[in-house]
């Protein structure tokens, strides 16, 4: 028996045949009626009948927002005698594993890093069904980030898009591990192949405006910069970004108008370094207007 409260079923379903009780919890599942859902999966008891039910115990679960009790049926598939597995068991435990390890991943944000590796491994365990999908090595890459196992993650990240040259998460995701690695050039050339499924998207282009700056090419990074702005004119990001370009660049009066804007938007900024710079700027300016 499961720690879990278990709800009785409805009168008309007591006695009634597995399938029938599989088939009405998975139709208020599909409904969004997790929580109706649950007492058909929970009085599933025929062998044929289990992996599919601590497979949608755990799904459901999962959508409740209660992912402790999500992973707790998952991990109980991995428990079934391979006589009772079934030949659906491949897929159904390729979908499964993909889902503990998205649900870790979330897990882990709360929980410590930990879970990231059980995570890893759950990754893995569904490329040894299915090599072929590209977001599960994507998956794993992020997962690899997170440990700051970055090399291990560069190499998801290369499986991912030998799969699809084009997949713009895995560029984006691969440009971060090169950014982590001090491979500035080689995250550049990420951003930018990710960049060309998302054009206006402001994170990459405020990542690439951050790294130009930082590898010293000025020009680069206030266009850059300046994109972003042309989107977003109160962009905090894209604000302190330029106003650090142009700082770099002796612009000082220009970057002034935008730190005039960027302290307004965020007064309680409290990065030390960059309001060190911010300080000089101010002085710069009111030296020069003596």
């Amino acid at each position: 028996m499961h720690k879990y409260e278990i709800e009785e079923l409805p009168l008309e379903y007591k006695g009634k045949d597995d399938k029938v009780i599989f088939e009405r919890g998975l139709s208020l599942y599909s409904k969004g009626k997790y929580r109706e859902s649950l007492p058909f999966f929970h009085h599933l008891n025929s062998p044929n009948f289990e992996v599919l039910k601590y497979y949608h115990l755990g799904l459901t679960y999962v959508q409740l927002g209660e992912l402790n009790k999500g992973l707790s049926f998952y991990k109980k598939i991995r428990e079934i005698p391979s006589d009772v597995q079934g030949i659906e068991y491949d897929r159904i435990m390729y979908g499964l594993y993909l889902n503990m390890g998205s649900t870790m991943q979330i897990l882990a944000k709360k929980k410590g890093k930990s879970l990231y590796r059980e995570a890893i491994e759950c990754y893995k365990l569904a490329l040894q069904i299915n090599k072929s999908d590209p977001r599960v090595w994507n998956n794993l890459g992020n997962a690899y980030i997170e440990i700051d196992a970055n090399s291990e993650a560069i190499k998801s990240f290369e499986e991912a898009l030998k799969l699809d040259s084009e997949y713009s998460e895995a560029h984006y995701s691969i440009s971060l591990a090169y950014e982590f690695s001090a491979q500035y050039r080689k995250a550049l050339y990420h951003l930018r192949k990710a960049l060309k499924e998302k054009p206006n998207n402001k994170l990459i282009l405020n990542r690439i405006a951050a790294l130009e700056f930082g590898t010293g090419n000025f020009e680069e990074a206030k266009q850059f910069a300046e994109k972003v702005l042309a989107l977003d004119e109160e962009n905090i990001t894209a604000l302190k970004n330029i106003i650090l370009i142009l700082y770099n660049m002796e612009k000082y009066a220009r970057a002034y108008e935008y730190y005039l804007k960027f302290h307004r938007l965020a007064p309680n900024f409290s990065d030390k370094e960059v309001l060190g710079i911010f300080r000089d700027l101010e002085k710069r300016i009111q030296f020069s207007s003596k």
